[in-house]
């Protein structure tokens, strides 16, 4: 029987891992890769296959199928997940095709909530945590771009099935992709979370670019009580984290250049939709569950709030 892997997603974290799996076992008689995207990405894979240009070299990936309709897949063993965040339980519904009763799901999704909101959603199945340090891109739909100075994808669950997890592995491991199983990946999802959560909402409410937040004392003690408010909500909540993760975060950002700006913050300027609910909505309203304040966090998020609602307002008026 055939191992069946749904990549969910084309952009460039699922289209450069699903890119890489579909490259590697085209003519694989026991493993098949499926794609499921939309729009001119979806026609052009159809057409032409997935343009990669990775930091290793160039090459064209073609999946078994790529479609928009998961019922022409049907059950899959194994669905990675790598879409935007805002809309999660959306996507799963559109995906419910693919998924049967020992169907694992992967998302490789920012912020923490989406494993919750996923086994809301999908009670008897297996949800794991997945962790990406991956810089890939679209350049155009059907072409992704990676520059990675070496990228990794983790992933794995305390509760998961340890043949299915380490099955997973020696797929990405046969294919020479990096990406892992971790022991720890409960603590390593949390420790990204710091660093996305604090920082995507410190550029975001500010506007500015990574250099700009760490060279002003203003700002940069935006960023550091935004921290301390982070470290303080996961310690009542028990979860752990890296020691000494604040400093770890400052030092992250001083490493790329300071030109970068944040995707959400790209998102706000561009007036689209945005991760704002779990990046930033998720920390203060778990800061409310637990009783821990969280004033720079709430402030911070009070002020996006209203650009969204001002920018879909906006948007509606224009159409």
């Amino acid at each position: 029987m055939k191992t069946k892997i749904a990549i969910v997603g084309t952009g460039g974290v699922g289209g450069f891992l699903g890119g890489l799996l579909a490259a590697y076992y085209e003519k694989h008689e026991e493993i098949d890769i499926y794609f499921i995207s939309r729009g001119e990405a979806l026609h052009r894979i159809r057409e032409r296959g997935l343009r990669v240009d990775a930091q290793t070299g160039t090459f064209i990936a073609r999946p078994a199928a790529a479609t928009n309709r998961a019922e022409e897949i049907g059950p899959v063993d194994y669905v990675i997940y790598c879409t935007k965040a805002y809309d999660v339980e959306g996507g799963i519904r559109q995906i419910l095709p693919c998924i049967g009763p020992e169907t694992v799901i992967l998302p490789f999704l920012n912020g923490v909530d989406s494993v919750e909101k996923i086994r809301r959603m999908l009670p008897g199945n297996e949800v794991w945590y997945g962790c990406v340090y991956v810089v890939a891109y679209i350049l155009e739909p059907g072409h992704i771009v990676e520059h990675t100075n070496g990228y990794r994808y983790l992933f794995g669950s305390p509760e998961g099935d340890p043949e299915k997890i380490e099955c997973l592995g020696n797929l990405f491991a046969n294919a020479g992709i990096q990406a892992h199983p971790m022991p720890d990946i409960v603590r390593r999802v949390w420790d990204k979370f710091a660093y996305i959560s604090t920082v995507a909402t410190v550029t975001s409410y500010t506007d500015r670019t990574y250099g700009e937040v760490l060279s002003d004392p203003d700002r940069k003690a935006l960023l550091d009580t935004l921290l301390s408010e982070f470290q303080e909500v996961a310690a009542a909540r028990g979860q752990e984290l890296s020691e000494n993760i604040a400093d770890a975060v400052i030092a992250q950002m001083s490493r790329i250049p300071g030109d970068t700006t944040t995707s959400m913050q790209r998102d706000f300027r561009a007036g689209k939709s945005t991760e704002l609910e779990s990046l930033t909505g998720y920390v203060v309203r778990e800061g409310e569950r637990l009783g821990v304040p969280t004033p720079v966090y709430s402030g911070m998020y009070g002020e996006l709030w209203k650009r969204t609602v001002h920018s879909a307002g906006h948007n509606l008026a224009t159409e």
